[in-house]
């Protein structure tokens, strides 16, 4: 009975983190939910992606995605987004977007690295501890 408990409990916290989305089959984020970095930029720059898991942690909720502090795109889950920056190592950032229940969550960020005409390809996911923002890594 013992090992049916414990097996049991690590099912449940298994079903509450995301499950990583491919990029090919991940929807583009709506183009009214994109906020800025749209405009190609010359040959410094490069892409930044953005990719959000599938999954029942967080599916409820919006994540907004900041890049070096400023509002970029609000991303559902199962969607992606695509960003023109200058090549560098932008500060990227994923918060909760404050509209309903959702809020109240510190924006967390990494440094992301992006090449000159390179896309640099990011992912957010989520666990019982809330969401994040790391590498991609393709997992197809």
């Amino acid at each position: 009975m013992r090992n049916f408990s414990v097996a049991l409990s690590v099912a449940l916290l298994a079903g509450c983190a995301t499950s990583a989305m491919p990029v090919s089959k991940a929807t583009p984020v709506p183009s009214d939910e994109l906020y800025g970095f749209q405009a190609e930029l010359g040959a410094d720059s490069g892409k930044l992606t953005v990719v959000r898991d599938t999954g029942a942690a967080g599916s409820g909720c919006d994540v907004v995605v900041y890049i070096d502090g400023k509002k970029a795109a609000k991303v559902g889950t199962g969607q992606r987004a695509s960003f023109h920056v200058p090549a560098g190592q932008p500060n990227l950032g994923v918060g909760l977007a404050d509209t309903g229940l959702c809020g109240g969550m510190a924006i967390r960020s990494i440094t992301a690295n992006v090449q000159r005409g390179a896309e640099s390809i990011y992912r957010i996911s989520g666990d019982m501890s809330g969401i994040f923002i790391g590498p991609y890594i393709n997992y197809e």
